[in-house]
């Protein structure tokens, strides 16, 4: 009984796995049966097909075509018909990604075969193969996956691949990399397909195994290049000839070290007064190509010579050369020589020059074109230039006149100088007459010079100035600082001489700024600092006053107390506005209404009094006393030079407060009741800006 139970086990066993086997088999069937052809092409540049050992022969001896078949699936069957086909070469190291077939030249199309993927039958391959060429299929497939894998046991695969821009596929699907380059993903224990490619890098595919439940498994892949470097090295006569790889301009002569894909290219090197220079060349895998190209000359020396003038010009096939003399390489052939000069015939000459050789070409001069011209003016004898070269005198008639644009230049004293271009031509005569206008000529100094003028309100420069007037009545007007205005209306006309005007020097003006330094013997014989200024003859200015002398001695005293002796000086600061009046260029008066604030330092002339007896006796009177007042006066001052004068300000004040201790010391002194009230003077010395 226990022999049949296991028997049945053994049989349902078998039976669930084969089944699971059908199901996979099915369902991808199902699902993966596609391929198509995505391109074929012709490799110009690949000797495989034609390079030992990779040579193969059809039936007649004749060198078989190869088709390179970039796929990454296997099981294919191909046909190409009644020719057959030679050889079929499976990916392997040497070849990863690619089959290759070996086909007779004369091979027109191809059918492909897989038994999951289906068929292409009779694909065109466009035109008939030819021997010893190598073409190249690319394949495009879903998928073929008949590996088994475990998906209960995974480990991590780290795959590490150089040129670090690749891609990278496992079993068919993209992977996507990580930030450093690198790829780390999960797979399950079994065998499965990579494939890694590059643009310029040969594709690799193989399989790997993932079994270690212990370690990662790592893989490091570095693709082998599919180009190489070119190196052209140059003499230096052919530095910076121009380069041409298979007709393509990458740069010029010397090239260092430049990247190009694996074949056979072509080479193009121009320059000119060179022949060109062209050869084939084959770049290798990695491989370092050094060429080192010699361009033969294409050239002769010549000199070009135009007799005994310097200022012709040369042109060789419409290229400038020089003027008067030229000698130098033209390249091989024929030219055609021009000598020109403006408003003069252009001599043409061909010549022909050949590799090597020394020529010298003498051309004759160009001859001058000359037209017409007769000129009549209002008034007459008047001076004729031409391009600034002076011609005589009008009225004037002259047939050697070059052809062309010219400025014509009439000029006489007293009237406008005439300027216009002309135009002259062959045989043609031009009559450009003219009257003249009066016109004034002279010119406007001063003194001093730099001074503004004005003429008709509107300033137009300054001294020493050309009036360039027409003759009429003009407003001439000049100003400078520190000057008087100047103002006159003059007639002016082409007998007007230079003109000559002394400005009269302005001591005071409409705006400065001072300082100044005085001294009032009417305020406890005081001494001022002060500021000030005008703006459109409009005045501020402040002053500090520091008294110099002291009051009189002054008793404080309670009753039944010992008196208490003090003296005062005073210090202010004031305040003006004014406007100034000029009475003439050194002497200005200002009136001024003002304020002004007065303050009285104390000193105790008791040296046995104490300071808390003092307190107790005066500080709710004495102890900072001040009083304000109004002030009405006048600034009289005359300047000795632009920037030195010295000015009398008389002044009545008019108290409008007093504290309580001024209150009482004024009705005590003499002195301190002369600060609040009554008149004054300062004496001041300014300093003008």
């Amino acid at each position: 009984m226990a022999q049949m139970n296991l028997l049945n086990y053994i049989i349902i066993d078998r039976l669930r796995y084969w089944l699971l086997a059908t199901i996979f088999i099915f369902s991808f069937s199902a699902t993966a049966q596609k391929m198509s052809v995505e391109s074929f092409e012709l490799l110009e540049n690949d000797l495989t097909a034609n390079t030992q050992p990779n040579i193969k022969y059809d039936q007649n001896g004749d060198k078989c075509a190869l088709i390179k078949i970039q796929t990454t699936q296997k099981g294919f069957m191909f046909d190409v018909g009644t020719l057959g086909i030679v050889v079929v070469v499976e990916q392997n190291t040497e070849h990863p990604g690619e089959i290759w077939l070996y086909v007779p030249h004369g091979v027109k199309k191809i059918s492909i075969q897989h038994n999951l993927l289906g068929s292409i039958t009779n694909y065109d391959l466009g035109h008939s193969l030819q021997k010893a060429k190598t073409y190249l299929l690319k394949l495009t497939s879903d998928q073929v996956n008949t590996l088994v894998v475990d998906y209960e046991n995974n480990q991590f695969l780290y795959a590490k691949i150089e040129p670090k821009d690749a891609v990278f596929y496992i079993n068919g699907v993209k992977q996507p990399q990580n930030a450093n380059g690198t790829y780390e993903l999960s797979l399950p224990f079994g065998t499965h397909t990579y494939r890694a490619t590059a643009t310029n890098y040969h594709t690799q595919e193989a399989q790997i195994s993932i079994n270690d439940k212990e370690h990662r498994h790592e893989l490091a892949i570095n693709l082998k290049q599919a180009f190489g470097y070119l190196t052209l090295d140059s003499d230096k006569e052919f530095v910076g000839a121009d380069i041409f790889i298979d007709s393509t301009y990458i740069g010029q002569l010397p090239l260092k070290h430049f990247p190009l894909k694996s074949g056979i290219h072509s080479l193009l090197i121009t320059k000119k007064l060179y022949l060109p220079h062209s050869q084939n060349f084959t770049i290798t895998d990695s491989g370092f190509t050094n060429l080192k190209p010699i361009l033969k000359s294409n050239y002769a020396e010549v000199e070009l010579n135009v007799n005994k003038d310097k200022d012709a010009l040369i042109y060789a096939n419409g290229e400038f050369l020089g003027t008067g003399k030229w000698h130098g390489r033209l390249e091989a052939g024929e030219y055609t020589i021009e000598v020109k000069k403006l408003s003069h015939t252009t001599i043409s000459r061909k010549i022909s020059i050949k590799n090597n050789e020394n020529k010298s070409f003498n051309f004759d001069n160009p001859k001058p074109i000359y037209g017409n011209i007769e000129i009549q003016t209002t008034p007459s004898d008047v001076e004729i230039y031409i391009d600034d070269n002076f011609l005589g005198k009008t009225p004037f008639i002259s047939s050697q006149i070059l052809v062309g644009e010219h400025k014509l230049k009439l000029i006489k004293k007293g009237y406008k100088t005439e300027i216009e271009t002309i135009t002259i031509e062959e045989g043609k005569t031009i009559h450009p007459n003219k009257t003249l206008t009066d016109y004034c000529n002279a010119m406007l100094y001063s003194t001093p010079t730099n001074a503004d003028v004005y003429i008709n309100d509107s300033i137009v420069g300054k001294t020493p100035y050309p009036l360039n007037l027409v003759a009429g009545s003009y407003k001439i007007a000049l100003k400078a600082r520190g000057y008087s205005y100047y103002s006159k209306s003059m007639k002016l006309n082409g007998s007007t001489s230079d003109i000559s005007i002394k400005l009269r020097r302005n001591y005071t003006r409409s705006n400065e700024f001072y300082l100044q330094l005085g001294y009032n013997p009417f305020f406890a014989s005081s001494i001022t600092f002060g500021l000030g200024g005008y703006i459109q003859n409009f005045n501020i200015e402040t002053n500090c006053i520091i008294g110099l002398k002291k009051s009189e001695t002054i008793y404080w005293a309670e009753p039944s107390e010992i008196p208490v002796s003090s003296t005062y000086k005073p210090s202010a600061w004031d305040l003006k506005l004014g406007y100034g009046i000029r009475l003439n260029s050194r002497i200005r008066i200002t009136p001024q209404i003002g304020y002004q604030y007065v303050g009285l330092k104390e000193t105790i002339e008791d040296l046995n009094f104490t300071s808390s007896d003092y307190y107790y006796t005066t500080s709710t009177v004495a102890n900072g006393a001040n009083v304000m007042s109004m002030s009405v006066g006048a600034r009289f001052n005359i300047a000795l030079s632009p920037s030195i004068g010295f000015s009398i300000t008389p002044q009545y004040k008019v108290p409008i407060y007093k504290s309580p201790g001024f209150d009482i010391l004024s009705k005590t002194s003499h002195d301190i009741s002369k600060y609040m009230s009554g008149f004054d003077g300062l004496i001041n010395l300014n300093l003008f800006f």
